[in-house]
């Protein structure tokens, strides 16, 4: 993820604190390529803070893109088959 230097800062002001979903979503680019999707590097997140020591939640923005279609939409059980087998042959 790629944050704006003001929303990295604070992230660190909050990120020892127990309750912090009460920020507001923070936009950020996506900066890592899934390579069983098209090109992810570049998509447009949210990224949500959660409570607790918990890692954030990041949202891919709502758009046709593969990735952003299954993580609103979800996946059936020969979809996570399909990703684990590519996932071990790059391996």
């Amino acid at each position: 993820m790629s944050v704006s230097e003001k929303n990295f800062v604070r992230i660190g002001e909050l990120w020892e604190e127990p309750v912090r979903n009460h920020e507001p979503p923070m936009f950020a680019w996506l900066c890592t390529d899934l390579p069983i999707y098209p090109k992810t590097i570049g998509l447009k997140t949210k990224v949500h803070l959660r409570n607790d020591g918990q890692r954030p939640f990041i949202e891919v923005e709502p758009t046709e893109h593969p990735l952003a279609l299954e993580q609103r939409n979800g996946v059936t059980l020969q979809r996570v088959e399909d990703i684990a087998a590519a996932v071990l042959q790059h391996q």
